[in-house]
Parts: C-alpha cells; sequence; structure tokens
C-alpha cells in the first residue's frame, strides 16, 4: 500500500489547484457562470448533488446535471456566495482529487446551508479542470 505521502501534491501543484478553488468560490459570489464554466472540463462532466441512494438504473445520464446547478445558481436571479474549509488534495501526475467542506447561502444572508463535495481534477495543457463533481448536505 502507499503511504499518504506520496499523493501529496507539489507546494507548486497545490497552489494551482488552490486557484481553481478561489475561481470557483469567486464565480459563485459574482455570478459569472463563464469564468465558472471555463474551470471546468466540459459542460456535461458527471456534476450532481446526490441526496439519497441513487437507484439502481442510475447512470452517467443521471449524475450529469452541471445543467441544473447553473440554472439555480447563475440564472435564478439570486446571488449566492459559498466557502470552502476542511480542503484534502490529493495528487498524482495529471489527476487530482479534492474533498472539502462547503457552506453556501444567498449573498446578504448568514451561511446555513452546509454539505461535503469531492471532485475530481485532470490537469490538460498545463491547467487543471474539474472532471467530476458529487456534493451533498449535512442535515439541518
Amino acid at each position: 500500500m502507499t503511504p499518504d505521502c506520496c499523493n501529496s501534491p507539489s507546494a507548486d501543484e497545490r497552489q494551482r489547484i488552490d486557484a481553481v478553488l478561489e475561481t470557483y468560490t469567486s464565480s459563485v459570489s459574482d455570478g459569472d457562470a463563464q469564468r465558472f464554466e471555463s474551470q471546468l472540463l466540459d459542460l456535461k462532466i458527471p456534476f450532481a448533488g446526490v441526496w439519497n441512494d441513487l437507484a439502481a438504473p442510475a447512470n452517467l445520464g443521471t449524475v450529469q446535471d452541471y445543467a441544473g446547478f447553473r440554472k439555480s445558481i447563475f440564472e435564478s436571479g439570486k446571488r449566492f456566495k459559498q466557502r470552502f474549509s476542511n480542503i484534502r488534495i490529493e495528487q498524482v501526475g495529471s489527476v487530482a482529487q479534492v474533498s472539502l467542506d462547503y457552506e453556501t447561502a444567498l449573498k446578504d444572508a448568514a451561511y446555513d446551508g452546509k454539505g461535503w463535495k469531492v471532485m475530481h481534477l485532470l490537469k490538460v495543457d498545463g491547467r487543471w479542470k474539474i472532471a467530476s463533481e458529487f456534493f451533498t448536505r449535512h442535515p439541518r
């Protein structure tokens, strides 16, 4: 079994991945869908909130829901904010995994939505891109 140390990103790669996360949160807060989408590998990546166990007929199409996220966050007419904590990054070569806790709220409200997400990133042409995201919320 490989020790955890060997999957740790270098300081430079950590900084590059942290920049993706910063762009993620700032583009949500700014309501900037185009900047947010510049961080995605493409618009049909697996990207979904998973609230319950998935049913047996679940397949990739059932979790490719960035369009739903875009509609609720960037096209709703509401402004949101989001922040991350407890960020854990593992990386080997051009593959990285990020898991973190998030908090989200309307722009001028107290943070009330809390949860956990996992993202997979791929390094393409020297840039990290989000290739998948799954998230869930903690019970209130």
